[in-house]
């Protein structure tokens, strides 16, 4: 028996609620014996900008960058441009959406919330990526995304014990539901009617 308790039980054992048609491409990603139980597809809110380079997953590579030197100084340099160019333009955008739909990311980068951010954000290598699969199965949630490959890899993973609540926020502005997790933080995503109901009924009860 797994020792991990999801939300809700299948309506009928071994069979997949939601997503099915989504199976054959992460069946490489799951455990022997790991079970499905189904699986949405979403996006992040595009209010939630790229993580900071000191959040990300990975960096560049410790030898690498000592040895490129001034050429790495540029690199980052070139990143802060763009970030400041981001700021003062999509960013003031950005900010006025915030007045009316509230904040995409609460709790910040090294909060649960934050993480899920960069797990999805990292399938690519601008860290831009915003589509992932949220794979329900009987042991944990699995983050599964392209980045512009052809082939689905993990991206991630959340221990149900982390993600406390689905907040349907679906208004005349946005499609727009809030994941809330266990140690306060929250994430928003865009997720369509279709995807939204399964979500829900897959979340925590």
């Amino acid at each position: 028996m797994s020792q991990y308790h999801p939300y809700g039980a299948p309506s009928f054992p071994g069979t997949v609620q939601h997503g099915g048609e989504h199976l054959p491409k992460i069946a490489h990603l799951l455990a022997p014996g790991e079970q499905v139980r189904g699986i949405v597809d979403t996006d992040l809110c595009d209010l939630i900008r790229r993580p900071p380079r000191r959040y990300r997953k990975a960096h560049s590579g410790g030898v690498a960058e000592v040895g490129l030197g001034c050429l790495f100084v540029l690199v980052n340099l070139g990143e802060f441009l763009a970030y400041l160019v981001e700021d003062c333009t999509w960013g003031v955008i950005r900010m006025f959406r915030r007045l009316f739909r509230g904040r995409g990311l609460i709790g910040g980068w090294r909060s649960q919330a934050g993480q899920f951010v960069v797990a999805v954000r990292s399938a690519d290598g601008n860290y831009e990526n915003d589509d992932v699969l949220m794979v329900f199965t009987d042991r944990r949630i699995l983050l599964a995304g392209r980045g512009g490959s052809r082939t689905l890899r993990a991206l991630g993973e959340l221990p149900y014990a982390q993600l406390v609540r689905v907040e349907p926020r679906h208004t005349w502005l946005s499609n727009r539901a809030d994941l809330h997790f266990a140690d306060g933080s929250k994430a928003a995503l865009e997720i369509i009617e279709k995807e939204l109901n399964p979500l829900v009924a897959l979340g925590p009860r």
